[in-house]
């Protein structure tokens, strides 16, 4: 989604429990531009009927069920199973959240459209070309992702996090830009939101008060992932620095209380060598 994120997945750990962590990776559009974006995309309400309360790898979290899917900070979609604590649940080879040898086979929704779907060319591109994982069209896989349409007027976009098996999804709205897609694709790879990292308030300061009603959950810490190394304030796992704004006004600073401008670019060192850690 739109939203900005991290985190982390293994190649092959059989029987062993995941952990997941936090990264970067790429946008083409402008900071100012996007940002506008993102503050248009997160204005829907939310029902505060809608907000659950569960576990994630021995962590209390909090997320939103919603279109019969748990939504944890924001666009990142966790299986009833994830949330039950049932990790040592077999598929393929690999345990939840990991794609067995780093191999992830993918079909295209027939209504996605020649736009986006020649983004998705270019984001696959991106990760077969620089990363370690494997983005392969499929054939008669059984556990794969379908990248569906989402909105015909959003910019968003969501994902099924790590390996779940089975056929899973990356929701893609019309105008998501190619950045936003590469973020969604890091979300089925493993990783987290950058700005929920464990040292995150070494770096940044979440400005509370100015987060949405409703909406500050998305901003608590993620203990039970694994931080592989340094803090990307640039991550294209990074939340927006207006992300869930109320007012316009910052949700996230520096620690040091100033501003910082954040405009993905592409792949940064530090996003490739967590992909490539997880996946050696």
């Amino acid at each position: 989604m739109n939203k900005n994120l991290n985190g982390l997945l293994q190649k092959v750990w059989p029987q062993k429990k995941i952990l997941l962590s936090f990264i970067t990776v790429l946008t083409l559009a402008s900071c100012d531009k996007n940002e506008g974006i993102m503050e248009e995309a997160q204005t829907n309400s939310i029902n505060s009927q809608n907000i659950k309360k569960g576990q994630l790898g021995g962590q209390a979290i909090t997320y939103e069920r919603k279109n019969g899917m748990n939504f944890f900070q924001g666009d990142i979609v966790l299986s009833d199973e994830q949330l039950a604590g049932n990790e040592s649940h077999n598929k393929g080879g690999a345990t939840l959240s990991r794609w067995p040898s780093g191999k992830i086979y993918y079909t295209v929704a027939s209504n996605m459209g020649s736009i986006n779907a020649n983004k998705i060319t270019n984001a696959v591109n991106e990760y077969n070309n620089k990363t370690n994982t494997q983005w392969i069209p499929r054939t008669n896989q059984t556990n794969y992702v379908e990248f569906i349409f989402g909105s015909s007027s959003g910019y968003d976009g969501w994902a099924h996090i790590g390996y779940q098996g089975g056929k899973q999804n990356i929701s893609l709205d019309q105008n998501i830009d190619l950045a936003s897609v590469i973020h969604e694709m890091g979300h089925t790879v493993g990783l987290y939101h950058e700005h929920c990292r464990k040292d995150r308030d070494q770096y940044v300061s979440i400005q509370w008060n100015n987060i949405q009603n409703g909406q500050a959950y998305n901003f608590d810490i993620y203990n039970s992932g694994t931080d592989i190394g340094p803090f990307n304030i640039n991550s294209v796992m990074m939340y927006w620095p207006n992300s869930y704004s109320k007012n316009g006004q910052p949700t996230i600073k520096r620690a040091n209380g100033t501003n910082f401008t954040y405009n993905r670019t592409g792949f940064t060192t530090g996003d490739l060598n967590t992909i490539n850690s997880m996946y050696p």
